[in-house]
């Protein structure tokens, strides 16, 4: 097809898309032309934003764990480090299995919750060094701290890595049993 053909064609669409008559003239088709044009390139070059998913590449890890320990201390709670990639679906099923009323809730009332980003394997990873490397057998992974900084779980193993076949009821049944492995002494 030639290129004046191609005009016409996407004058006369335009046009027909407008309630425009198609007997114009040859200057007005042009007109028509050039903002279809200019309009199609525009649409073409815009490129929306990733979706932003519950871990922050731009968060300082240390500075947020060092916080949430401090908050601990205060308020005899434990720190939940949520390790995962926005990528990641069973990263994303997890949080979303957080914030289910009842997971939500139980949260709420026993954690600080941490969410540290892996990147694509190439972020925070001196930070899962520092907690056993939970992060080895896939993510997401968590870790329960005490208000000391001392691990009191972990999901070494594998155990969250597959999230999306669980369900908030398992989910709350893990903190629960997390919390049952609370030091009995008071964190003050």
């Amino acid at each position: 097809m030639r290129w004046h053909t191609v005009c016409h064609n996407l004058s006369v669409f335009y046009a027909t898309l407008c309630g425009c008559h198609t007997s114009r003239t040859m200057e007005s088709r042009m007109k028509t032309f050039a903002l279809t044009t200019v309009l199609t390139l525009a649409i073409g070059a815009y490129t929306p934003a990733p979706a932003q998913g519950p871990y922050d590449n731009h968060a300082d890890a240390h500075k947020d764990i060092e916080a949430a320990l401090r908050q601990a201390r205060a308020d005899d709670r434990l720190v939940l480090l949520d390790f995962g990639a926005n990528w990641c679906l069973d990263c994303i099923v997890l949080s979303r299995l957080f914030e289910d009323k009842t997971v939500r809730s139980f949260l709420q009332d026993n954690f600080h919750v941490v969410q540290v980003d892996v990147g694509n394997w190439d972020r925070n990873l001196d930070v899962s060094r520092k907690y056993g490397s939970p992060i080895d057998n896939g993510i997401p992974a968590v870790v329960i701290l005490a208000s000391s900084g001392d691990v009191i779980a972990s999901t070494r193993n594998g155990a969250l890595a597959d999230a999306r076949t669980a369900t908030a009821r398992e989910v709350l049944g893990y903190l629960q049993g997390w919390v049952a492995r609370k030091p009995m002494h008071a964190a003050r």
